[in-house]
């Protein structure tokens, strides 16, 4: 357990408020002396409001901060880290039980999406689904869906408290000219070498007899299902998507506009409650939906997926139309540009001659931290206007592929202006008025809220900081 806990806040970690408190329990407890102080168990550092705070939630992400200042260079004492820790979990439990307060929810197929994006990140890592069990020292991958999902779910409800925080915050060209005109030459951001990458994707077609197998046997159970089986036990049996086939491949509460596939939302909302659609294709593979229940413009439903089987010599058929695609645009018989716009499986990207958009950011220029770590190790050695070699890619839908990358332009690290990173300087004090509203409301709120430490809180300077409003 403590490295799921580990490796959760290595992914999904809080960033921490940036200022010191402090507080003593006996001033909080007398907020509200009507409630009597809970025992507190071995294991158990501190109770805040209904969350728990485990010793060994800190000594896992004090484990995580002192490999990561290892890694920069940077210098912290066992203490200092400890206070930034304590800090940090402090702050995501206060979050957590004012989400509770304000009814902030998340959705059982936001969390069932996150699990499955980063069960893939883990299987590209780690090399296979076996591998994963066998690090996180888990029986199963339900099993270890399992633990997951109240780690997302968790991470998922401080996110969207910290953006009911700081929605409105905005800054203005002004603001960021005068932000940056006020800061010390010291005290200027650096920006990171930055990439700015392209990309030709080749999704393997699937042979004609592993998409009629597919959907012979699709037909077969959807045929079963209108002559009297359950659905949802079919689904359980059957259904390749990893997310729902264990609960019956229900999907809950779903409205238009949600970022399911466009087909697989025009069908559901086609069907009557009782109703089997026809066998329909997405980009995941063949499905079929029974609607359960329609409430005005939700609905919740079951579905079966089902994917044909890409053989190895599809895969291998890919990876050589792309060596050849190389050697054209290299012959100059056609330029990346052109060979994205025809050629790549990516609709996101081959229109603009496959340069990627850097979500973050919403421009085409990516730091090192930002790019996969095995992409990142292709690019490197490329030169500026050089592509890689076909590169295996696992896609965020599960598919398999092929890439090729283009290094289209590479800029060193430097001191950040306003004429060449505007939108970074804008981000960078976006970020930190948004920190700021973060520190205000936090300074507000632990006043408000029950916390019982077996520790000394008053040993922490940001936690008396907190509570003197400093």
């Amino acid at each position: 357990m403590n490295k799921l806990k580990f490796t959760f806040l290595v992914f999904y970690c809080v960033c921490s408020s940036g200022f010191s408190q402090n507080n003593k329990m006996s001033e909080l407890d007398t907020v509200n002396n009507s409630f009597s102080e809970p025992i507190l168990v071995d294991g158990i550092f501190a109770i805040v409001g209904d969350n728990v705070i485990f010793h060994s939630d800190i000594n896992s992400l004090i484990e995580q901060y002192q490999s990561q200042y290892q890694m920069q260079g940077v210098g912290y004492s066992d203490l200092e880290i400890r206070e930034q820790v304590v800090e940090e979990l402090l702050l995501q439990k206060i979050l957590l039980h004012f989400a509770a307060l304000d009814s902030i929810e998340v959705d059982n197929n936001e969390i069932e999406n996150e699990l499955n994006q980063r069960m893939l990140y883990f299987e590209q890592q780690l090399g296979s689904k076996e591998k994963i069990l066998e690090y996180f020292q888990q029986p199963s991958i339900i099993a270890l869906s399992d633990e997951f999902r109240p780690l997302i779910r968790d991470q998922k409800i401080i996110q969207k408290m910290r953006y009911e925080i700081t929605k409105n915050t905005t800054v203005s060209p002004l603001e960021v000219s005068k932000f940056y005109s006020k800061l010390d030459v010291d005290d200027i951001p650096v920006v990171s070498e930055q990439f700015k990458i392209a990309q030709i994707i080749k999704i393997p077609d699937a042979a004609v007899l592993s998409v009629e197998e597919t959907l012979s046997k699709l037909e077969d159970l959807r045929n079963r299902i209108l002559n009297g089986a359950d659905f949802a036990t079919m689904a359980i049996l059957y259904s390749e998507d990893p997310g729902t086939n264990r609960d019956g491949g229900a999907l809950y509460e779903i409205r238009k506009g949600m970022g399911l596939a466009k087909q697989f939302e025009a069908v559901a909302f086609s069907l009557s409650p009782g109703d089997v659609s026809e066998i329909f294709e997405t980009e995941f593979g063949y499905h079929i939906i029974e609607l359960i229940e329609r409430r005005g413009n939700e609905v919740d439903l079951r579905h079966i997926l089902m994917t044909p089987k890409i053989s190895n010599k599809d895969m291998l058929q890919a990876q050589s139309f792309l060596k050849s695609l190389k050697s054209d645009i290299l012959a100059q018989e056609m330029t990346f540009f052109e060979a994205a716009q025809e050629f790549s499986s990516d609709s996101e990207t081959r229109y603009n001659g496959g340069v990627l958009i850097n979500p973050n950011t919403n421009t085409s220029f990516f730091s090192s931290s930002e790019i996969d770590p095995v992409l990142l190790n292709e690019i490197n050695l490329l030169e500026v206007g050089q592509m890689t070699d076909p590169v295996y890619i696992k896609l965020p839908n599960g598919k398999e592929a092929y890439r090729i990358v283009k290094l289209v332009a590479k800029y060193p690290e430097h001191v950040a202006n306003l004429s060449d990173d505007y939108a970074f300087l804008s981000n960078y004090f976006n970020n930190i008025k948004q920190q700021e509203e973060i520190n205000d409301w936090y300074r507000q709120k632990i006043k408000d809220v029950h916390i019982y430490s077996t520790d000394n809180l008053y040993s922490y300077s940001f936690y008396n900081n907190l509570v003197n409003n400093e």
